[in-house]
């Protein structure tokens, strides 16, 4: 993929394109030119960036005049710091703290600038000096060291002393220091010979790694050192990158560093290797692809690359970048530098810098966007809101509505989506109906217009209800029904289907329904019933119920029952107080069916203040059974009394219903004409035994058993079914001489057996009450011997006297096991007044009391008067409740 990047010196996001032959694949970063005060400066002639350190607070830049720029982050210079006249900055360096920057140049001096204390310290070497490293805590320690190295091949390490600075040269006669790079107390050098690390805390060098074989010069491409973390660097040389990991050396050995370096991933790569740094899990070099050599003439230069690799060596992207004179750079020319805690990442080169950072969540939405990949995108957005800066949520999936609603066949789509993207936003929603109206696409966004939260205008709502009152009745009728009547004009809507009824352009059903449905909001109901009625449709009897509209349907019981007769039938019963069952049954004279159906349910199936209601009707709905339904008519005739014996006795005649003449027969009092019926025309032994045993006459067993006697099936049945009813004797004595019955012994025997069985427990049944006659009788006879309590409290029933004590303590005193308690002399009155009462004889004067007792004893048979009498006026009224 090549980035083209077009200049830009406020330093804004480049515009790309991408020339990729594959399927095209998002970039990983973006890139954005920095611009500002360097982009000036490296315009002019002369200046040229060398090279670029970058800390937490700002970046710092050399350039090929000598002098070192310190930057913010937008390219905006800070402090100018003219530290080498005229002569190349080599490297530059900066401590952790960010107060120090050191660099050095071929005129062998490194010099130290305090930002903040405006303190330069300058250091002279005999030879150019080509890479310094600032003691990360050279801020705070008051050694202020640095080591520095150069063309003379020795590593030098220089500290503070008491009067002049302290020079060790820690390593040398391996080849020109090329790289060396300080962390914490680890310090990476490379030489010709490779890679090595020393210890500052032990005073050793702990381990050597070496360039691979067949490595071009080492002069030729800068080694590019990158601290990971304190224990691991990622080493970058010409074509190949190692990453070793620092960890103790296992199992100690005398004469050995204490600790060791892992080789934890090694590789070559098909290019140069300008700059690497970690990224994620992964690496992130600056390449710089491998060339054929021109066979004449001058090559034009590639263009550099930024690649990310994972650490086995596997590319995922490869991004072609066109910095600004490219095609006159080598490899060397270039360098990458990077800042950890932003992920950010700076490409430099003589005329040009550029940042490198990863994509955000705006950047891929963006990217997105531009190839109209808005589900995905929307998709993107979903539980990352607040990550977004650039975007909003609703404008991205607007334009994705604009896509769908652009196409004919993606508009259903889109009205989908309308409900997750214009949420409860009322002037997003009327905008984009608005819009399905203007590309005719109502139809879709119908079902999905919100009537709540939000609340749109009544404006938008009547125009989507004209829209689909002309053009589609169902949905017309499925809004009326679910939207709330408050949102539109009621009136305007209703006059519109009144006008088209009247026009006779309604040939839909569903707007008659739909209109039924707006009359019931206006509180119309009179008009809904007569629609529901005419249609046959809706829920009639619910509106019925719900709004008391019984005086509108008593006109119209013929349409109800037509409509459902079930509930017609259940709701003209419940309310017959209100429509009388005459004005019922005259609506329904066309209709014989209807008539029984309403009768049926009022006699059996209403409540039983109900189902007399139509007794002068009982009559015409024995006919009706008779002819239409015969199965509830013997249970109808058992139960009413208001149907005329003679009438149902000849329609029952001529629908021979013989079952059900039988039992008029009965009640008309000819029973032996209801018997011979029994006899020939049902033929059912079981039912007439049944009759006569109903009848309770034993006379009438004699005339079954005459009118019978010659049928010998009906004689078999006899003696199967009679039981205990008759004594079998009479039936087998009047048997005729030679008739034939099929199993006449096994009745016989059943009978037999019948008849000992009845025996048996009529001696059980006879022990049993003996038994219990016993035993009651001892009860009653223990009772009888109990003693009455009489106590202080005891007083007489009639005088209310105590009898123990005061005035009655003389006299005598009869008490009854009822407690009742009387004087002599006032009981002997009780008994002669009820005697009167009774018409016993008497005399003028009061009878003796031996008299009085004798009575008791005899006629009384020592029962409480008083008592006795409760009981005898408790009977009457009983006798008198059963007459009534």
């Amino acid at each position: 993929t090549t980035i083209s990047m077009e200049a830009d010196d406020s330093g804004s996001e480049y515009e790309s394109s991408y020339e990729d032959e594959s399927e095209e694949e998002e970039p990983k970063l973006k890139y954005q030119r920095l611009g500002a005060g360097v982009a000036e400066l490296l315009l002019k002639r002369d200046y040229k960036a060398t090279c670029m350190r970058i800390s937490e607070k700002f970046l710092a830049l050399g350039t090929h005049i000598g002098i070192i720029y310190i930057l913010d982050f937008n390219g905006n210079e800070i402090w100018r710091l003219e530290s080498h006249n005229n002569i190349p900055v080599r490297e530059i360096s900066i401590d952790a703290a960010g107060e120090f920057v050191a660099s050095c140049a071929d005129d062998g001096r490194v010099v130290i600038h305090g930002l903040y204390t405006k303190q330069v310290v300058e250091h002279k070497f005999k030879q150019p000096i080509t890479c310094v490293a600032l003691d990360p805590a050279y801020a705070r320690n008051k050694k202020e060291a640095f080591v520095c190295g150069g063309k003379a091949g020795r590593l030098i390490s220089c500290e503070k002393g008491w009067w002049s600075t302290n020079n060790t040269v820690l390593h040398e006669g391996e080849g020109p220091i090329y790289a060396i790079s300080w962390e914490r107390e680890l310090i990476a050098w490379a030489n010709d010979i490779g890679v090595k690390i020393y210890d500052c805390n032990t005073k050793e060098r702990i381990t050597y790694i070496d360039r691979p074989r067949g490595s071009p010069r080492p002069e030729l491409y800068r080694c590019c050192l990158c601290w990971e973390n304190p224990t691991t660097i990622i080493i970058g040389w010409a074509d190949s990158i190692k990453i070793g990991k620092v960890k103790p050396r296992p199992g100690r050995t005398e004469g050995l560093p204490g600790r060791c370096v892992e080789i934890t991933s090694m590789f070559q790569t098909d290019c140069f290797i300008c700059g690497v740094a970690p990224f994620k899990d992964d690496l992130i070099i600056l390449a710089y692809p491998e060339q054929d050599a021109p066979k004449g003439g001058h090559a034009e230069r590639p263009r550099p690359e930024l690649r990310i690799l994972t650490r086995s060596n596997e590319e995922i992207s490869t991004e072609a970048l066109s910095i600004n004179g490219y095609q006159r750079y080598e490899a060397i020319d270039y360098r990458l530098d990077h800042l950890a805690s932003e992920s950010l990442f700076y490409l430099v080169s003589p005329k040009d810098i550029v940042v490198a950072k990863p994509r955000d969540l705006d950047d891929h939405i963006t990217w997105l966007l531009e190839r109209e990949r808005y589900e995905e995108a929307l998709k993107a957005i979903e539980g990352h809101e607040r990550e977004l800066r650039k975007h909003d949520p609703v404008k991205v999936g607007e334009k994705y509505l604009e896509h769908l609603l652009s196409k004919p066949e993606t508009t259903a789509k889109a009205a989908e989506l309308c409900t997750s993207i214009l949420k409860e936003d009322a002037k997003l929603w009327e905008k984009w109906i608005y819009l399905f109206a203007k590309y005719h696409q109502l139809k879709a966004i119908g079902s999905y217009i919100p009537v709540m939260k939000p609340t749109l205008s009544d404006i938008v709502y009547e125009m989507v209800l004209s829209f689909f009152m002309s053009n589609d009745p169902k949905g017309f009728l499925r809004m009326v029904q679910q939207w709330p009547c408050t949102i539109y004009s009621l009136q305007s809507i209703i006059n519109a289907l009144e006008e088209k009824e009247r026009m006779g352009e309604i040939n839909d059903n569903d707007l008659m329904v739909a209109l039924g449905v707006l009359y019931t909001h206006d509180k119309q109901y009179d008009k809904t019933l007569s629609i529901y009625l005419q249609l046959g449709h809706g829920n009639v009897f619910d509106l019925i119920n719900d709004h008391n509209l019984f005086d509108k349907i008593s006109d119209k019981v013929y349409e109800l029952m037509r409509f459902d007769p079930e509930r017609a039938s259940d709701l003209l019963i419940n309310n017959v107080n209100r429509i009388p069952v005459a004005r019922v049954l005259k609506q329904l004279q066309s209709e014989e069916k209807l008539q029984l159906m309403y009768l049926d349910k009022l006699f059996f199936h209403s409540h039983k203040e109900h189902n007399q209601e139509g007794k002068e009707f009982h009559d015409l709905q024995v006919k009706l059974y008779a002819m239409y339904d015969r199965r509830p008519l013997y249970d109808f005739l058992e139960k009413s009394n208001h149907w005329d014996l003679e009438d149902a006795l000849e329609i029952c005649k001529k629908y021979e219903l013989w079952k059900e003449v039988v039992y008029i027969l009965g009640r008309l009092g000819y029973l032996e004409d209801a018997i011979r019926l029994m006899i020939d025309k049902v033929g059912d032994v079981r039912q007439a035994i049944d009759f006569v045993h109903k009848q309770n006459d034993p006379h009438l067993w004699d005339v079954l058993i005459e009118k019978s006697i010659r049928n010998p099936v009906f004689v078999s049945g006899l003696l199967d079914n009679l039981g205990t009813h008759i004594n079998p004797l009479n039936l087998i004595e009047k048997i005729p001489e030679g008739m034939e019955i099929v199993g006449l012994r096994d009745r016989l025997v059943k009978i037999i057996n019948d008849y000992l069985l009845h025996t048996s427990l009529s001696q059980g049944c006879s022990e049993v009450l003996k038994a219990d006659v016993i035993t009651l009788n001892k009860r009653l006879h223990t009772q009888s011997r109990r003693a009455v309590r009489i106590d202080s409290s005891s007083t007489t029933l009639i005088s209310n006297q105590a009898i123990i004590g005061g005035a009655a303590r003389k006299k005598s005193v009869i008490a009854f096991f009822c407690n009742h308690v009387y004087h002599e002399e006032e009981l002997a009155k009780l008994i002669f007044a009820h005697a009167q009462q009774a018409g016993a004889r008497g005399t003028s004067g009061q009878p003796p009391v031996e008299a009085i007792q004798q009575q008791l004893r005899v006629n009384e048979g020592y029962y409480c008067p008083t008592c006795k009498q409760n009981n005898e006026n408790s009977k009457l009224e009983k006798r008198k409740t059963r007459r009534k």
